[in-house]
């Protein structure tokens, strides 16, 4: 066996985790809607609103990246939701330094 058999290399280590053919967060946000469908005895509009919902976060991700709902969090949120320690609060616009 020569060297090159032993020794696989992936061609894409940057790859997200993948769940069937979606990212984990598109999953996710695809079957929420369908499970609580299914829970409140309505699957047809829950489908069509976890279609919908995986529709709009795939152009939202096309257009700014995948951080794009974290950093709208931080805009849109108050300070003690994300916690963060390494940034300062989003509500101060202006530095006097």
């Amino acid at each position: 066996m020569n060297d090159t058999a032993r020794h696989v290399i992936p061609r894409r280590l940057d790859d997200p985790e993948r769940w069937l053919f979606w990212t984990v967060d598109e999953a996710a946000v695809l079957m929420g809607p369908v499970v609580l469908g299914l829970a409140a005895n309505k699957f047809v509009p829950g489908l069509i609103a976890g279609i919908g919902c995986w529709l709009v976060l795939r152009r939202v991700k096309r257009g700014g990246g995948a951080n794009i709902a974290r950093h709208a969090l931080y805009w849109f949120l108050p300070d003690f939701v994300l916690r963060l320690r390494a940034t300062p609060p989003s509500h101060l616009r202006r530095y006097v330094g």
